[in-house]
Formats: C-alpha cells, sequence, structure tokens
C-alpha cells in the first residue's frame, strides 16, 4: 500500500491511466510502472513513487529533508528520469537524465521514521539543527573514520558544547570547517555558497608551494588567495609540459582557454607527452551534461591516441588531476587495453549499512596504444584520477612513476543541510583488481621521484619527465661541448652586457668544471674560478652554516626567544601568542619584514659612509653617514623608540603574527647574525671563520663588513636611458650577514661540495655531518615558497638552492641531491636592467643546463 492513499483511491487511478475506450494498453511511464518506496542503502537516500510523483527524501538518525519532487509523467523533451528498471523484485535502477552511471535503490515497505515528519531546508534554521544534521550524516555515511584516525563521537563532544542558536552564521560554518579539517579528505566539504566549498585535502608539495608563494608576495603588498597561485602554479606546469614538445606536434583542449584539460604532443626524438588535467571537461558546450562530455572525451582521445601512434613511447602526466568522471577516466584508459578486464569494485559501507557492490571492467580497444607508457602521478591526483591509475596500473606496458596519489577515491556523497548549506562526504570504498584498499595512503608509484618542485617551474625541467624519457632510452638534457657552452654564454653575457660571469660545475664530489668569462674591473683583468664576487643573498647559505655549526655547539638555541639575547624591544605590533625565535628568523617565519624605504638605506660607500641609494638618485632620502652598528639599526627598526619604527615593519598589517606565514626578510635573517653573535660571545666574522671558511679551504672568502682589502669585481648598474654602464663606488651593507660576503666560484664549489657530501671535501670532514643533515632539514612547517626552508637554504625536494640580488649583483648556488650535481654561478649583472636581468636569467638555464649534460673529463681542476 502506498503511504496516504486508501486502496480504493490508488486503484481508482490505476484504473484511469489503464481505462479509456476499451484500451487495454499500459500507458503507464516507466517510473510509474514501479510505484512504491525505494531506498539507496547507505547513501541516506529514499524516493517515494506514487503514479502522480516522485519525491525524493536525503535522511539519517537525527532528521530527514525533502530535497526535491517530480510530477509525473514527465516532460517527454527534458524527463529527468530517462530509464526505470527492475534489476529483481527487490532492486530498481534508476538513470537521471545527463547522468552516465545509473541508481540501484532497494525496495522498502515503509519511510524511515525521521522521513514522516520532514524538515524544511530554510535559511533560518538553527545552528542547532545544522549542527546535529551536520554531525549525523557523517556519523552514519562517511566510510574512513578509523582509517583517518578520527573520533567523531569526540568531536560532538567537544563542538556541541559551542553551539547556541543565537550565533551567528560565520561561527556556525567556522566550527563545521574546524571539525572536517583533520580529515584531510579531499572529497570532505562544506560550502555556504554552490561552487565554493571548503575542504582540506592531503597536503602536497604543490600545495604547500601555492600557500608559500601566496605569503612570499606579502613582502611586495601583493594579498594573493592560495586558490590564485595554485592556478598560476598549474598554468606554469603546462608551460613547462610544453617545453618538452616540438612546435609543431602540439595540441590542447580548449584551444582558446589558458586552463587546459588536455595539453599533448611529441619530444624532438619521438616521445609521446598526453597531460590530462581533469576527467570531467571534454565538451565545448558549456552546458553539457556527463553524458555530452563521455561522447566528446571518446572522440577526442581517439583522434589524439591516433597522433601519437607512431610514437616509441608515452609519458602520460596526471599529476595535476583534479577528478571528474569515471566513465570518462575507463573510457580514455580502453585505449591502452587489449582484453576486457576488472578495473575496480565499489561498495557503500558505513554505518547505515552496505550499499550494492558494483564492478567496473576495462573494455577492451581494436587499436590499443601498447609501447611503453610512464604514468605520472603526483599527491594531488584525486578522485577520477585515481580511478584512471587503477584501471592503469595492472596493464603490462604501463610503469607509474612520480609520487602517491592523494587517496581520495569515493564518489562525494552530497547532501543539503536544514539551513540550504551543503555538504559532501566520502562513503564508497573502492578496490583494484586484485581487492588492494587505496583510500588515505594513495596508490603508491613503481618508481619514486619527485613529482613537482618549485625549481622546476623556475628551470624548464620536471625530474619525472627526464626520469621517463631515460628510462624510454633518450637523453632528456641536451649535450653541449664546452666549446658550444661557452661560445652560448659569452654571447648571452655579451647580449645583457653583463662584465663578469664565474661558473663553477660540481659532479660527484668533485669539480668537474670552472671558467671565468669577462673582465674584473676597469683595467681588463681577466675574470676566473677564483675571482671575488659579492654574493648578495646567497650569503645567507654561508650565514646557515655557521648558524647549524653554532647551534650544534649548543653556542645558540634556536628556540629560546631572541628578546634573551637583546638589548632592545621587538614591539610587534599586536600580541603574540609566542616569542619570536632563532628558528623564525632562519625561516623567514618571524613576522618582521622589509620595508623599502627603510632597507634602501641600508646601502653604504665603505670609503665615506654615504649612501649609495641618495647617489644613484641623487636625493637625500637616507641619512648620512650611515651608523653601521647593526645594534643602533635594528633598535631603530623594531622598537618602538626607534627613529625608523612603523607597525608596518610586521605581517601583523595583514592581520598575521609571527609563525603563521613565510616572508622572506633580509633585515629579519641579518638579525639572526646578530643574535648569534649576542648569544656566542663571538663574531660572525670569525665564527664563519672557524667552521666554514678555514675547514673548507675557502682563502678566498670573507664577511665584507667594511671594505675589503683584497680586489672584488667591480659592480655595476645600467644608466636608465643610455643603458651605458655606470660603475658603483665599493658598498656594504649595514645588514651585512644578510648579503655581504665575498667569496669565489672556486670557494664556494668547496662549500657546495661539502654540503651535498655530507660535509666531506676530497674525502675529508670538513663540515660536521649532523651540521649539514640540520642546515638542509625542514626548520619549520610553515610553507616556503621554496616548498621547505632549511637554516635560509631552500629546499626542494632532493634540490637545495638560494640566489644573490644586489645592485650590480648576480649570483646562484644550486645542488641536486639526489643526482649529486650542481654549480655556481657568480655574475655582476644588473636585475635593474631589463636587458641585462633577462640574459643573466638564460645564463643560468644554460648553466643547469650544462651541469646537467656535462660528460668531458678534460678540464683542470680548480
Amino acid at each position: 500500500m502506498v503511504k496516504g492513499f486508501s486502496l480504493l483511491a490508488s486503484g481508482l487511478i490505476i484504473s484511469a491511466l489503464l481505462g479509456g475506450c476499451g484500451d487495454t494498453t499500459d500507458h503507464r511511464t516507466a517510473v510509474q510502472k514501479h510505484p512504491g518506496l525505494w531506498q539507496k542503502t547507505a547513501y541516506g537516500e529514499v524516493l517515494d513513487i506514487t503514479p502522480q510523483r516522485v519525491q525524493r527524501y536525503e535522511f539519517n538518525t537525527h532528521a530527514c529533508i525533502k530535497v526535491a519532487q517530480i510530477g509525473l509523467p514527465q516532460n517527454s523533451t527534458e524527463p529527468q528520469i530517462t530509464q526505470a528498471q527492475q534489476r529483481s523484485k527487490a532492486q530498481l535502477q534508476l538513470t537521471y537524465a545527463g547522468e552516465v552511471y545509473p541508481h540501484i535503490y532497494e525496495r522498502k515497505t515503509t519511510l524511515p521514521d525521521v522521513c514522516r515528519s520532514p524538515l524544511s531546508v530554510d535559511a533560518t534554521a538553527s545552528p542547532t539543527q545544522v549542527f546535529e544534521y551536520f554531525w549525523h550524516a557523517f556519523n552514519d555515511y562517511y566510510a574512513f573514520f578509523a582509517l583517518r584516525d578520527m573520533d567523531w563521537q569526540a568531536q560532538y563532544a567537544h563542538y556541541r558544547a559551542k553551539i547556541h542558536d543565537e550565533m551567528p552564521d560565520d561561527a556556525l560554518f567556522e566550527i563545521l570547517t574546524e571539525m572536517i579539517a583533520p580529515l584531510a579528505d579531499g572529497h570532505v566539504s562544506v560550502a555556504r555558497t554552490p561552487g565554493r566549498p571548503y575542504f582540506v585535502m592531503k597536503d602536497a608539495p604543490i600545495l604547500r608551494a601555492a600557500r608559500g608563494t601566496a605569503s612570499y608576495y606579502l613582502r611586495y603588498d601583493m594579498q594573493l588567495s592560495d586558490e590564485q597561485v595554485f592556478s598560476e602554479l598549474v598554468l606554469d606546469s603546462l608551460n613547462v609540459a610544453q617545453q618538452y614538445l616540438s612546435r609543431d606536434s602540439i595540441g590542447s583542449f580548449p584551444v582558446q582557454q589558458q586552463e587546459k584539460t588536455l595539453l599533448w604532443g611529441k619530444t624532438e626524438d619521438n616521445i609521446g607527452v598526453l597531460v590530462i588535467n581533469n576527467f570531467s571537461q571534454y565538451s565545448s558546450d558549456p552546458d553539457a551534461d556527463e553524458t555530452e562530455h563521455l561522447s566528446a572525451a571518446t572522440a577526442l582521445i581517439d583522434s589524439i591516441i591516433a597522433e601519437l601512434a607512431g610514437t616509441d613511447g608515452l609519458i602520460l602526466d596526471i599529476r595535476n588531476n583534479i577528478g571528474g568522471d569515471d566513465a570518462i577516466a575507463l573510457a580514455i584508459a580502453s585505449r591502452f587495453n587489449t582484453s576486457k578486464r576488472l578495473a575496480f569494485n565499489k561498495q557503500a559501507l558505513n554505518r547505515a549499512g552496505q550499499g550494492v557492490l558494483l564492478s567496473q571492467s576495462l573494455q577492451a580497444h581494436p587499436e590499443a596504444y601498447t609501447r611503453p607508457v610512464y604514468l605520472l602521478t603526483s599527491q594531488l591526483t584525486i578522485s577520477a584520477g585515481e580511478v584512471f591509475t587503477l584501471a592503469m596500473m595492472h596493464l603490462p606496458q604501463v610503469t607509474l612513476l612520480g609520487e602517491e596519489t592523494a587517496g581520495a577515491l569515493s564518489d562525494m556523497r552530497f547532501f543539503t543541510l536544514p539551513n540550504g548549506w551543503e555538504i559532501s562526504l566520502s562513503n564508497e570504498v573502492y578496490r583494484d583488481a586484485h581487492g588492494t584498499l587505496y583510500e588515505h595512503s594513495g596508490i603508491q608509484p613503481d618508481i619514486a621521484v619527485p613529482a613537482f618542485t618549485m625549481h622546476a617551474l623556475e628551470s624548464g625541467r620536471f625530474e619525472s619527465y627526464d626520469h621517463a624519457l631515460t628510462l624510454l632510452g633518450k637523453d632528456p638534457t641536451p649535450q653541449l661541448t664546452v666549446e658550444e657552452f661557452e661560445r652560448r654564454l659569452s654571447a648571452l653575457q655579451q647580449q645583457g652586457n653583463i662584465p663578469a660571469v664565474a661558473v663553477n660545475i660540481i659532479h660527484d664530489g668533485q669539480s668537474v668544471y670552472h671558467q671565468g668569462f669577462g673582465r674584473a674591473d676597469e683595467l681588463g683583468t681577466a675574470v676566473d674560478a677564483h675571482s671575488r664576487f659579492y654574493l648578495g643573498s646567497v650569503s645567507k647559505t654561508l650565514l646557515g652554516a655557521t648558524l647549524a655549526d653554532a647551534a650544534e655547539r649548543q653556542l645558540v638555541d634556536l628556540d629560546v626567544p631572541v628578546m634573551d639575547y637583546l638589548n632592545f624591544t621587538i614591539d610587534f605590533p599586536t600580541p603574540l601568542s609566542q616569542a619570536i625565535t632563532l628558528r623564525q628568523l632562519i625561516t623567514h617565519t618571524s613576522g618582521i619584514m622589509d620595508t623599502e624605504q627603510v632597507y634602501r638605506c641600508n646601502y653604504f660607500v665603505h670609503a665615506d659612509g654615504s649612501s649609495l641609494y641618495n647617489r644613484l638618485t641623487q636625493s637625500t632620502a637616507c641619512g648620512e653617514p650611515a651608523n653601521t652598528e647593526l645594534g643602533h639599526f635594528f633598535a631603530a627598526y623594531l622598537s618602538q623608540s626607534g627613529a625608523n619604527y612603523q607597525p608596518s615593519h610586521f605581517v601583523s598589517r595583514f592581520g598575521l603574527v609571527n609563525n603563521e606565514a613565510a616572508v622572506y626578510t633580509n633585515i629579519g635573517a641579518a638579525l639572526a647574525g646578530y643574535v648569534t653573535e649576542q648569544a656566542s660571545g663571538q663574531s660572525l666574522t670569525q665564527l664563519t671563520q672557524d667552521s666554514v671558511f678555514t675547514p673548507l679551504a675557502m682563502h678566498r672568502s670573507e664577511w665584507a663588513i667594511t671594505q675589503p682589502e683584497g680586489p672584488v669585481v667591480q659592480r655595476y648598474i645600467h644608466h636608465p636611458q643610455t643603458h651605458t654602464l655606470i660603475p658603483l663606488p665599493d658598498y656594504g651593507n649595514i645588514t651585512y650577514s644578510e648579503g655581504s660576503a665575498v667569496s669565489t666560484a672556486h670557494d664556494l664549489g668547496h662549500f657546495l661540495i661539502a654540503t651535498m657530501q655530507q660535509g666531506k671535501l676530497n674525502g675529508a670532514q670538513g663540515l660536521k655531518a649532523s651540521v649539514v643533515a640540520a642546515m638542509l632539514s625542514p626548520q619549520t612547517t610553515i610553507p616556503s615558497i621554496s616548498v621547505e626552508r632549511g637554516f635560509f637554504w631552500g629546499v626542494d625536494g632532493d634540490k637545495i638552492y638560494h640566489s644573490g640580488d644586489d645592485p650590480g649583483v648576480l649570483t646562484q648556488i644550486y645542488g641536486d641531491l639526489r643526482q649529486q650535481r650542481g654549480f655556481v654561478l657568480l655574475t655582476n649583472g644588473d636585475s635593474g636592467n631589463d636587458s641585462s636581468a633577462q640574459a643573466y636569467d638564460e645564463i643560468a638555464q644554460l648553466v643547469l643546463t650544462f651541469s646537467y649534460g656535462f660528460t668531458q673529463a678534460k678540464t683542470s681542476q680548480p
């Protein structure tokens, strides 16, 4: 009996439908033929079907909401349910308009008790009602509390006491997001506004890089959201992938949009590349449904595979794949499959029960691509991207390379809350053909290679691509002879009007190439590997090594408040939840920022103490002569009574406190050097000499606190109108420890070798292995633009690096710990001149390429 109608009434209605002028044909629609109550077990959904309408309810053990009603018979031109058939007496299968996969319901005799008096969706619903519905929805249907180590009952006990009916929406939303955040499940979300959900994925390098980059740009007063930065990083990633392809082979979809679903082409040595960023957007029609996107995807992938059919192998890149539809993932995977096989099983399993077990097969394709395929995955590969990986991973020609996937495979089960907000959760368990579960842990690659680094975006080379190319028998790095390298470098040097360049290439603990280019001074002295250059911010790596050694010897404590060592105050404009420490200073998380108006007056001419800025701008903006006493500088800048103090010197102007964001700061770095001196009772000059310069035989290196006694490569800037070189007077920084070290390509090569070789140089222990390990290990959980931050070193997976930029100084030090390759690049380029800066960037790229492709052993040693 259908609830709400008598048997007589039901009979009259059916008779009316069947009767009329003796017509015995059953005119009922497919849906009308299956009246009754049908529940989708473990999904919190029930349908009440009568001849006149279908009512759809969402429910949990707390309450029920009627979320939709479909009138019957349906509009024949746009039916909401396109197919209805009984799988058995107890099971009904419905396919909704535009969807690929059907929904399976089980017959019930009564509505759930909570649906006898359903709630209405109302924006004024009480916070208590919303909270209870939210908590019970997760309690009943979320499948992975144990797997993700979440005590959901404890969450209720903790947060229920904070709920009251007078609280504003903002406070309620914050509580709901706090409750789900620890799950770090990319399929769990809460949305106040449609299409703008709050969710937390398991952390990944590219996500950390997005957060760190957003923080970095605060130094330029640019407040960018993590989402904005992430979108830019994905575009940068596509640009790097494109650089591997021959120009005439490149294809993409959509053609007219920057954000691509697909990018494909061939390398010069006939390896195919196919980048798939989602499994959802394949039709050019913005209003296309799932079935239309599937049809478009099938046609598109057929044409792409036809283009790539003759390649020697394929790099299939799903590192940035955000998911989509399983059907599209399987359709594309079938283009690599020669015989039908099980792709995966899935089943809803949760406190509410056990859903129908569903199996999906990978179909065979008569023209399958069977050459070697390297499937590149990352911790960002999620949802349908992981389903695609499940389908591909057991194919004989496929090798997984990169990082584990995100570990979020379940479809998103959406529920409407009583106030109209929307939540999603994971209620299904996916297993591969062998029965293995990958939720939370992710799918592990066959070959582990870092999938993403910020350095890769800057250098234009992906380690995963290069590794795959090597395994495919191709040389990923252009081979440059020494003659070709030197010819191209000299041409770029001339193009950018950079007078002096010095290079040192490191392989496996040895300098294998070192050379100077150009002139060191106005007299025309030739540059070589022993020419002394100012290092700019590369100096910070020497400061980091000194600090790591001082910490090892317990001369300083990284976590003691720096105020314990200072005779002036640091007057942060807002209350701090924790004291500023040396560890925060070395990771740029202290909350101290550089203010341009003050920092530019930091540069002074060694000979007379006059302001370099005043000279270059012909102004009197900076006081003269400079007071170079560091304590005076910091007190004036950081103490409220100081002459240069401003609240804008701190991240509080962005509503932050210390240890909340990594904002690169020269003044904060210099303060780390000063604190080290105060704590140890020794000068930084002596500390660095004892811990770094002497043990590593860096005989031509020093801190240029005053004018160096020996010659240093002349620094220049370009005239803004004529672009001719203007020699700069020998200048220094009051905050010398963040940028005023002087060294050579030879000496820094020793430092880089020891850093990459656990402290060893030519077999001898120059730096303590424990010091090097600490120096290169992440010293903060706060994301940095280099993903991780050691003792000032940028740490990007196996890559370590730092660059330097001052007037007339552009430098870089780089090491690849995995491949034991690196380089030192010192120049007197001018970042303020577009031509010089562009030439330097191209030189740095050339040196990186040369350092990986260099094989010639016949070169003189330093």
